[in-house]
């Protein structure tokens, strides 16, 4: 496994409750300690654990760490299978697709939709892109890391659906922050009010795993607000690409800078109602 951060961590967990001995890398060294205790081992460089594993998961923040490891990851006498589930643009990953197969290594396009309290019990869903026969011969690691999965097609495909999911999955994200935090300005109780908002026709399952976050103002990470800007901006940037305008994701982008600002990168993804509080906040101010 290589980076221990939030997704990583869940992704070693799993494969280690299933038994499978796990290999951990990550440039931060101190992103091991979480496992230590379950019987992980650890690699000082990538390119140890490419020499010791047949499998590796790459689990990193962008595409540019992708391509940093794959050198590292093609010099050993046996050429890794390579399951990738970094978040890139499509054009990103196809390059490195190609560079693996120039390399001989197995390639596949795995990113993850759900967080990673989500990948812990099994209830996030991998988005798998790549050659049939490979994708057969890792299908179980697959079914450990993620027992969820679509197989998309060819390699960009599963960057594109990814892309696509979470444009709707922030939006409605930012919206349910809209509204909770509407329903508390107009003097409503905000468990009641999530709770009519579940059997409502506005219900979205962010309710269940963000809604009881922004009411108690827990903003322990299951994922990195950081990460969520990032694949904002790669939305947009690839809408550009096709002359698309996304409004909506243009102001929650915005949304999420004004969040990191106040709350910081680290911060879950469901900080981003504090951006909206604090906005009523500074109105209230006197003048």
């Amino acid at each position: 496994m290589i980076g221990l951060g939030l997704m990583g961590s869940a992704l070693s967990a799993r494969l280690i409750d299933a038994g499978v001995g796990v290999i951990g890398f990550d440039v931060d060294a101190a992103k091991s300690d979480g496992l230590r205790a379950s019987g992980a081992e650890f690699a000082a460089f990538a390119a140890d654990v490419a020499v010791r594993c047949r499998t590796i998961v790459i689990a990193v923040y962008d595409a540019a760490q992708v391509k940093g490891l794959l050198p590292d990851l093609a010099n050993g006498a046996l050429p890794p299978l390579v399951i990738c589930t970094t978040t890139c643009a499509p054009g990103e990953i196809k390059a490195i697709a190609e560079f693996a197969a120039r390399a001989n290594l197995g390639f596949i396009e795995a990113p993850i939709s759900g967080t990673s309290a989500e990948v812990r019990t099994g209830t996030a869903t991998a988005l798998v892109a790549g050659d049939a026969d490979i994708i057969a011969s890792a299908a179980t690691t697959l079914d450990i890391l993620c027992p969820q999965r679509i197989n998309v097609g060819a390699i960009g495909n599963a960057s594109r659906t990814k892309l696509a999911i979470n444009l709707i999955l922030q939006i409605n994200r930012a919206a349910l922050a809209e509204g909770l935090a509407l329903a508390e300005a107009l003097g409503l109780d905000g468990a009641a009010f999530l709770a009519a908002a579940r059997q409502s026709a506005a219900y979205s399952a962010v309710m269940d795993s963000k809604g009881p976050k922004m009411l108690a103002r827990d903003f322990s990470p299951q994922s990195h607000i950081a990460q969520t800007l990032k694949d904002a901006e790669l939305i947009l940037q690839e809408a550009a690409r096709h002359s698309l305008p996304l409004p909506l994701t243009s102001a929650q982008a915005e949304l999420l800078r004004a969040t990191i600002a106040l709350k910081g990168p680290d911060s879950d993804s469901a900080a981003v109602i504090e951006a909206i509080r604090a906005g009523r906040d500074r109105d209230k101010e006197p003048s």
